[in-house]
């Protein structure tokens, strides 16, 4: 934890100065374990993260929450300067140079019928899999001749694990399995994930279009270095 509060501290001072007098605005969207809109997101690792390094750069930093489809049109009309955590899959949104993270996509099952090693794909033949709308598979997946069945919009990813506990899905496709299983969730004491290896993806800091060029690189250059001299992901686990 000694090594975090150093790296706050050594990217304040580095980027000090360059808008100190101004304030930010923050779009923040639901994205469990990152940011979780259930507890107090003060404690939430995402916020902790991008907040400390943003302060920085700003006299303040103002958070505001919504919902994934509220925060890109706020985005994008200009309301608010940032948006995260975000993946960009089906949008064009402007974005920082490197991903605050990356998630690996996966398969949860119920614990009795756990497969840890998904590189065995001859055992995802025949296996029924249920999929989020919008989701990208896996050409392995594909390619291993599981029977997939995708989800309608509504409420999926609720209704996909219940069809997972009740045994008409024996797993369930997750474009980040780590939302699903973590210690916070009750339902990883039934639940077990695996991930595909090899197959990352990354979650961006949005920006708005038309931020002044000054500002996106300074705040890109900030990121950038902390992301260098300690990762998003090794303040995840290390933090407490």
């Amino acid at each position: 934890m000694q090594r975090q509060l150093h790296l706050f501290v050594y990217v304040s001072f580095l980027f000090i100065g360059i808008a100190s007098a101004q304030t930010i605005k923050v779009g923040i969207v639901d994205y469990p374990p990152h940011i979780n809109f259930i507890e107090n997101i003060e404690e939430d690792k995402a916020y902790r993260y991008v907040d400390r390094v943003l302060k920085g750069i700003y006299a303040e930093v103002e958070f505001i929450r919504y919902s994934r489809e509220d925060g890109i049109a706020e985005i994008e009309k200009g309301r608010i300067d940032l948006l995260l955590p975000l993946t960009l899959v089906n949008n064009n949104l402007r974005h920082l140079t490197k991903p605050l993270f990356r998630m690996v996509p996966g398969l949860c099952f119920k614990k009795e019928n756990f497969i840890p090693i998904l590189s065995a794909s001859h055992r995802l033949k025949n296996l029924t899999i249920g999929v989020l709308p919008g989701t990208p598979i896996l050409p392995i997946v594909k390619a291993a001749g599981a029977d997939l069945h995708m989800l309608k919009k509504t409420d999926s990813l609720r209704r996909g694990i219940e069809m997972l506990l009740t045994d008409e899905y024996k797993a369930f496709y997750h474009p980040n399995p780590m939302e699903v299983y973590h210690d916070k969730n009750p339902l990883s004491k039934t639940l077990a994930c695996s991930k595909f290896l090899g197959y990352p993806s990354g979650v961006y800091i949005a920006v708005k279009e038309d931020m002044d060029a000054k500002a996106y690189q300074s705040i890109d250059r900030a990121f950038s270095r902390a992301l260098e001299i300690s990762s998003y992901e090794q303040y995840f686990w290390e933090s407490n």
